[in-house]
């Protein structure tokens, strides 16, 4: 289960990478952090696998968001983000 989770949170990183700045990155670590422990304590798993799954998923949405930001600056100049298109049409 804890890999199909560490999955879902590369995935989440990618799509937090793609669109927002690091700060992000707070929030959503910590949400997921919280759910890796509801779900360990929920199916009475022993404190090592939890602590487990926490850092494992804790680090692969981090991983995922690393991702996220390599893939829009290497695509960046060729997909425009909405705000860095009104940015061009404003610029002189």
């Amino acid at each position: 289960m804890a890999f199909e989770l560490a999955i879902i949170s590369i995935v989440a990183g990618i799509a937090l990478g793609l669109r927002y700045k690091v700060l992000i990155l707070v929030p959503a670590a910590a949400l997921v952090m919280v759910f890796a422990m509801i779900v360990g304590i929920g199916r009475a798993d022993p404190l090592s696998s939890i602590i487990l799954a926490t850092a494992g998923l804790g680090t692969a949405i981090q991983f995922g968001y690393l991702a996220g930001i390599v893939i829009r600056g290497a695509f960046g100049s060729v997909i425009l983000l909405p705000h860095a298109q009104a940015a061009q049409r404003r610029a002189p």
